[in-house]
């Protein structure tokens, strides 16, 4: 697939954004990628899920937002989440 590096960066960035934030569930991510990337909903969700199911879920509602930015890129809009507890 051709966004497989982009995929694993994006997986990157909300693994630390959970961990920065002490959350524990996702519940909605918004990403911005470029307009020719293959990277939708789906896909995004089914690679993190695979990736980092414990934040991960059916509880989870992502949006990919297309826009004229760098190939390959992918930009954070908005990550909220449950935080865990203690």
């Amino acid at each position: 697939m051709h966004d497989t590096i982009l995929l694993s960066k994006i997986t990157e960035v909300v693994v630390q954004e959970c961990k920065n934030n002490n959350m524990n569930k996702v519940t909605e991510l918004v990403i911005k990628v470029n307009n020719n990337s293959h990277v939708d909903e789906r896909n995004l969700y089914e690679h993190l899920q695979n990736a980092c199911g414990t934040y991960i879920g059916d509880w989870t509602n992502i949006k990919v937002q297309r826009a004229d930015i760098e190939d390959q890129t992918a930009i954070l809009q908005s990550i909220e989440g449950e935080e865990s507890e203690g």
